[in-house]
């Protein structure tokens, strides 16, 4: 159960940084960013980046972030529904 919780705060955390970034680029003039919804050009933030000063570890760890938190996800559901076989041919007693 606590990797279905992991992988869904990873998650999350990558969404928050995710639209901070969307934010940066529209409040230095970059109205498309938050259109895209999923098809955000991440070299275009990098060339932001530079411009203005950001550090780029904040878009490596959100992408790694996406990474353990399915990661976390697909193991929490193995672990948590199993993967054993049931037995068809149980006879109640």
């Amino acid at each position: 159960m606590i990797f279905l919780i992991l992988g869904g705060l990873s998650l999350v955390a990558a969404t928050i940084l995710d639209m901070i970034f969307r934010f940066r680029m529209a409040g230095k003039g970059h109205r498309i960013g938050l259109m895209k919804r999923g098809n955000f050009d991440y070299r275009e933030y990098h060339k932001f980046r530079a411009k203005y000063g950001w550090p780029a570890w904040p878009v490596y760890l959100m992408w790694a972030l996406y990474v353990l938190g399915i990661a976390f996800l697909i193991a929490g559901s193995f672990m948590h529904f199993g993967t054993h076989p049931t037995r068809l041919n149980q006879h109640a007693t």
